[in-house]
């Protein structure tokens, strides 16, 4: 049976980044199946009533149809899911359940108003920066991209428009400038996990005050394809490095060499002004190095065409020689 306290939600998401949220919330809600849970320590419980993912779609060489990490999470702690392809399908399914709110992280829809203003409290978003900077699908790439030194969480107030609506709470946690795709994007999951239960239970008492976004000062981001993988060594080595740790594992940096694709997966900057082309290739005392504009980078690891992953070193052993070697 229902406490009256508790807070009833429904879940939007795809990927890995909302599971320390489903973790978190559905600790405070206690371990017991939804519907079940109830009151802890006096703190407002949670209590997930559906997880709304993507449908399963093929991965992999084999192409084998692959359920969305959230929902594998969701089938594990018996949470009802749905997949559908649009989610305007779901509107009396979610009416039936009198929810409390939506809460959306990297669903991968566009959630018409009708959805939307379903919830009690409406709908919420988990966004991946300090809006109104980077709004769009990918925000965390374009903070490494940019070399932030900061990066955030924010909660907004659903609206039909693009993270357009109003901010809830922020969170933000200074960077090292080394950061990789998947060690920022695992940060910010926890860190939004946190962020979200404590706003929640502000919510619930009254104490979330909203507060309308700049729109003058909102920047976009974009879907990435394999051409934004592509490496200009005519770049700054900065610059490339930073494409580097932003864009693997997707959606892949590359270059070419005699005409075959090679993935460039790991640099570390080295000072050296050689007079050299951009992108030609030379060896130094700790392996297999690239020019860049202006210095180089030294590849820690790389991926040529139709091999295994492998180190910089290994990559040089097995090239022939490096007389008119260039990456282009």
């Amino acid at each position: 049976m229902r406490r009256c306290n508790m807070l009833k939600i429904i879940f939007a998401g795809t990927t890995e980044f909302g599971i320390p949220t489903l973790e978190k919330l559905s600790a405070k809600g206690g371990s017991l199946p939804a519907g079940q849970a109830g009151a802890s320590g006096g703190k407002t419980p949670f209590e997930i009533v559906l997880i709304i993912t993507q449908p399963d779609k093929p991965a992999g060489r084999d192409r084998r149809l692959t359920p969305p990490p959230i929902k594998v999470w969701a089938l594990k702690n018996g949470i009802p899911v749905e997949q559908p392809e649009k989610i305007y399908n779901l509107k009396s399914i979610i009416s039936n359940l009198s929810p409390d709110l939506l809460l959306v992280a990297a669903y991968g829809q566009i959630l018409p108003q009708a959805i939307l203003d379903l919830p009690k409290f409406g709908s919420i978003n988990i966004h991946g920066s300090v809006l109104p900077k980077y709004r769009g699908a990918t925000p965390i790439q374009a903070t490494i991209l940019n070399g932030d030194k900061s990066a955030g969480i924010t909660l907004i107030q659903m609206d039909e428009k693009m993270d357009h609506g109003d901010i809830l709470a922020i969170r933000t946690m200074a960077l090292t400038g080394r950061e990789t795709l998947p060690e920022l994007y695992h940060s910010l999951s926890l860190l939004s996990a946190e962020l979200v239960s404590e706003a929640l239970t502000n919510l619930v008492a009254g104490r979330l005050s909203r507060q309308p976004q700049n729109h003058l000062e909102a920047s976009y981001t974009k879907m990435l394809t394999r051409d934004d993988g592509k490496i200009d060594w005519a770049r700054s080595a900065a610059e490339i490095d930073r494409k580097i740790r932003a864009y693997n594992p997707e959606p892949g940096t590359w270059t070419t060499l005699g005409g075959k694709l090679v993935k460039i997966l790991e640099v570390e900057i080295i000072s050296d002004h050689k007079i050299e082309l951009p992108g030609k290739l030379y060896g130094t005392g700790e392996g297999l190095a690239v020019k860049c504009v202006d210095n180089s980078l030294l590849l820690k690891k790389v991926k040529p065409e139709g091999k295994n992953e492998m180190t910089g070193k290994d990559y040089l052993n097995g090239l022939q020689s490096l007389n008119n070697k260039l990456f282009l």
